[in-house]
């Protein structure tokens, strides 16, 4: 994320670099009128310590020519430390400029960060409802099978109790054979025989066989 800024003129760029906001020591050099090679010495006699470090990174730029000369990029702690003893009324009045943009620059990083997380806030949320709607589906498969399971269970339990009776229908004792045999004789049809005796046509019919 860049943004020029003009200030006194000058067209100065800011950076943002790891959630850091920096400036250039040329562009200060530009707005405040003074040869860069001044800015780089005084920049240069501050003590290599880890503000310095922080603040003060060193990088290049090119110039007019082509030529790769260095530089340092300016966070806004940097800024104020280096342009602290600039006096006069304009000197001031580019201060505040270049403090508003870097608050600007900062204010639009907290934006993009606020974004960010909800951002994530609405993911999270949609994580969320998915998961619920996963662990609803779930349940009512769950449910569904275990309905079908019973169903299951309950047609296995009519079939074995039709192939039981049906089992006991066409089984005939002895005496139920005879009995059928001399009603057969007697002149009975299987029909009236099947009413008679209450047992099934197939069990008349194989007990009529076996007699014949």
């Amino acid at each position: 994320m860049n943004e020029v800024i003009v200030i006194n003129g000058q067209s100065v760029e800011f950076e943002v670099v790891n959630s850091g906001v920096f400036t250039t020591s040329l562009s200060v050099a530009n707005v405040f009128e003074k040869r860069h090679s001044d800015i780089l010495a005084q920049i240069r006699e501050f003590p290599k310590d880890d503000f310095t470090e922080r603040n003060f990174p060193l990088s290049e730029y090119t110039d007019s020519t082509g030529r790769k000369l260095p530089c340092y990029n300016l966070t806004r702690d940097g800024f104020s430390l280096l342009v602290m003893g600039f006096t006069g009324a304009r000197a001031y009045k580019w201060k505040i400029e270049f403090i508003e943009a870097f608050n600007k620059m900062e204010a639009m990083i907290k934006a993009a960060k606020n974004n960010d997380l909800n951002l994530q806030s609405k993911f999270a949320e949609i994580l969320s409802a998915l998961k619920r709607k996963s662990n609803e589906a779930d349940e009512y498969k769950a449910k569904y099978y275990e309905s079908l399971e019973r169903e299951n269970s309950l047609l296995r339990d009519r079939l074995r109790f039709k192939s039981e009776n049906l089992q006991k229908s066409t089984r005939l004792s002895e005496s139920e054979k005879e009995n059928i045999i001399n009603l057969y004789k007697s002149g009975l049809s299987q029909a009236e025989i099947c009413r008679k005796t209450s047992r099934s046509d197939t069990a008349v019919r194989n007990a009529i066989r076996s007699a014949l």
